[in-house]
């Protein structure tokens, strides 16, 4: 599993794109400025342990949430820190500007270094650092490969501190329900159907005969009328299938956009599930750090409003046999 996320999950272009967009975190509807509540409130106890000048380094940063948020705590807290961050894909922190222009000042204060995923991270970055971070990301890496790259870059009396996704949350369950909704959409040739159109491999006509044979599934599906994603589709395909000719040729650009939007959107959903499936057959996964010469301090859930479990944080320190090595 582990192998297989190294290579197919963060540097995917599903994930360039969705940073692209401008977006500050990968949970926007639920924290549409920067992550807030316990989450914060954890970072902000993490940084009061620091002395002196502290060097960071952010690890599958995004956009940067967790990186800017640290920079505003270190300035609340008077501290004077420098902060790299850093992720597999492509990243736009100057789209993050534009949506949220009061954070330019802060986002200009850190170094972003896009296209670096963190099992190789030593070729492009130099250490050591005091302390190490990251908020769900780092549960999508070569667990092996990750820690062996990070105690590399660590201080020896340097700090691992972690928020993972739990295995099965209720934004895990939500994404399953919706995976079963792409899944039917895709056997009915929805996507495909989309797509040929946009891309001039099937007429208007053709294409609102497909429409009128998909569409009364669709309309008789008590199970799926519920949910958000499948009344968006539904909402979609009848509009289309009410449009003459020439006003279905006119959507042809908008349809491809859509169609994509959802495809990538889908694979960032499989992603993150995959990890929950990850953490579900072995929850003791994050071990893996202590072999390669990191001791474990504390760890436990993050409850966000009291309630929601929205993740579970690690902390380790470089561990005694490392500093004899």
């Amino acid at each position: 599993m582990d192998e297989i996320m190294d290579k197919n999950s963060m540097n995917n272009n599903h994930w360039s794109t969705y940073w692209q967009s401008g977006v500050l975190t990968s949970l926007p509807m639920d924290f549409k400025q920067n992550y807030d509540g316990e989450l914060a409130d954890f970072w902000r106890g993490i940084m009061a342990q620091n002395q002196g000048h502290t060097r960071i380094l952010d690890l599958c940063t995004g956009n940067g949430a967790v990186a800017i948020l640290l920079q505003e705590l270190a300035t609340e807290l008077e501290q004077s820190v420098s902060i790299t961050a850093v992720d597999a894909s492509v990243i736009h922190p100057s789209m993050v500007a534009r949506q949220f222009p009061e954070k330019g000042p802060i986002i200009e204060r850190i170094e972003f270094i896009g296209q670096c995923p963190v099992e190789q991270m030593t070729e492009q970055l130099t250490g050591p650092f005091d302390l190490i971070v990251s908020q769900y990301g780092i549960e999508y890496c070569d667990t092996a490969g990750a820690a062996q790259a990070i105690q590399a870059l660590l201080l020896p009396k340097g700090r691992l501190v972690f928020v993972s996704h739990a295995p099965e949350t209720d934004i895990h369950q939500y994404m399953r329900h919706e995976e079963r909704i792409y899944q039917l959409l895709e056997d009915l040739g929805v996507f495909g159907l989309m797509m040929n159109f946009h891309q001039d491999r099937i007429s208007a006509n053709g294409f609102k005969n497909k429409l009128s044979q998909l569409l009364p599934t669709m309309h008789n599906d008590p199970t799926n009328r519920s949910k958000d994603l499948f009344m968006t589709w539904l909402g979609a395909l009848t509009q289309l299938s009410q449009m003459n000719n020439n006003q279905l040729k006119e959507q042809k650009p908008r349809m491809g956009q859509f169609t994509q939007q959802y495809l990538d959107a889908r694979a960032r959903a499989a992603d993150m599930l995959a990890v929950s499936d990850k953490l579900t057959e072995n929850p003791q996964w994050y071990l893996s750090f202590a072999e390669h010469g990191l001791e474990l301090i504390d760890h436990g859930p993050i409850l966000y409003q009291g309630k929601h479990h929205a993740g579970d944080q690690f902390q380790f320190k470089v561990g005694s046999k490392s500093l004899d090595q």
